[in-house]
């Protein structure tokens, strides 16, 4: 999006925006001092307040005067659902929990899809002691999106979603919603016991067993992840994730390559469309120094996300490695994970193979 505002507008207010606010937990001092600069040179411009009190709640937790920033933003555009959301976040985290509930109740009003806007009014219901309003909220949310606490899950969520549970333990939706947050944060033996419980209240679910058995192959449990993970695949064969979890498990704990490769093919083969099947399998030839597999592989992976910096390393060190007569350029490849993020050390391999005479 960067390049394309570049081209059409090049050095506009709104590249200068998109270029700060893609640091954000990315290098917040660095999007905060571009948002700074933003400011100063378009004070009339909604995107930079708004950019300006983000990055103060994200990076220096100054709440008060990233109020201040989002407070500009909406009156210069009442329709920012964002800085609606963002300042109502800040007005949790100095305690005037009223005021977050009434920012969340505009920015339902504007965005009814919101599934963000209903978690954060059921943390100012929790700080409220409105319990009632609190669970009807997390309940609505998880309903519209079961995965919306793994982007939210920060202290006061977490002590939202656990009185939730204590209120309503015969809500699946809960345990679910909690689990996957878990599972996404790292929290893998609390995903265990919250997908067990789940399961607990809907047994033979398909989901709930691949989520335990995916926790256990990060637990380095094989005999458990395989035995979940196959029950999962019993009840549900057509759910490729499940091929691609068995593929992790028999690469990883087993270290079964070819095994692996075999459930790789049968999760693209049900799901071609996903990147990571892709990118997983050609580590694996790559591992199995099937060089020309593993191009193929990754080539379909860039084509379906161009964004991944993982990607472009591993199609580097494929090409540097493989020796393969290819139009890609290793150098190159590596200067793009670097410049995408990824989370392979591609410093040393630019000094060291990249670096001109």
């Amino acid at each position: 999006m960067v390049e394309k505002i570049n081209q059409e507008a090049p050095d506009s207010k709104y590249y200068r925006f998109c270029l700060a606010y893609e640091l954000l937990d990315v290098n917040n001092q660095k999007g905060l001092l571009l948002s700074r600069k933003l400011v100063r040179d378009f004070p009339d411009f909604p995107e930079a307040n708004f950019a300006m009190g983000t990055f103060m709640i994200n990076d220096t937790k100054q709440y008060d005067s990233a109020i201040i920033y989002l407070n500009r933003a909406i009156e210069l555009k009442p329709d920012f659902t964002s800085a609606l959301f963002n300042r109502g976040i800040g007005k949790i985290n100095i305690k005037n929990f009223e005021g977050a509930k009434s920012d969340f109740n505009n920015l339902i009003e504007k965005d009814k899809g919101n599934a963000g806007a209903y978690i954060m009014r059921a943390v100012s219901g929790y700080m409220l002691q409105d319990y009632k309003a609190m669970l009807s909220d997390m309940d609505i949310a998880l309903q519209m999106d079961p995965f919306i606490l793994t982007d939210l899950y920060f202290n006061q969520v977490r002590k939202t979603i656990d009185k939730a549970i204590e209120l309503a333990p015969e809500k699946v939706n809960l345990y679910a919603g909690r689990g996957y947050a878990n599972y996404e944060s790292g929290y893998f033996r609390l995903a265990v016991n919250d997908f067990a419980k789940a399961l607990k209240l809907v047994p033979g679910n398909s989901e709930y067993y691949k989520m335990i058995g995916v926790s256990k192959i990060f637990l380095n449990d094989a005999p458990g992840a395989e035995s979940d993970l196959k029950v999962a695949l019993g009840i549900n064969p057509d759910d490729a994730e499940i091929y691609y979890f068995l593929g992790l498990h028999a690469n990883d704990l087993l270290g079964q390559p070819e095994k692996s490769f075999e459930y790789l093919t049968q999760a693209i083969d049900l799901d071609s469309s996903n990147p990571l099947y892709c990118y997983q399998r050609a580590w694996v030839s790559y591992n199995l120094y099937d060089f020309e597999a593993a191009m193929a592989d990754i080539k379909q992976a860039i084509e379906l996300d161009s964004r991944n910096g993982d990607y472009y390393t591993l199609r580097a060190l494929t090409i540097l490695n493989g020796e393969l007569e290819t139009e890609y350029d290793y150098c190159e490849d590596f200067r793009t994970a670097e410049k995408l993020g990824t989370t392979y050390k591609v410093e040393k391999y630019l000094e060291r193979y990249c670096v001109k005479e």
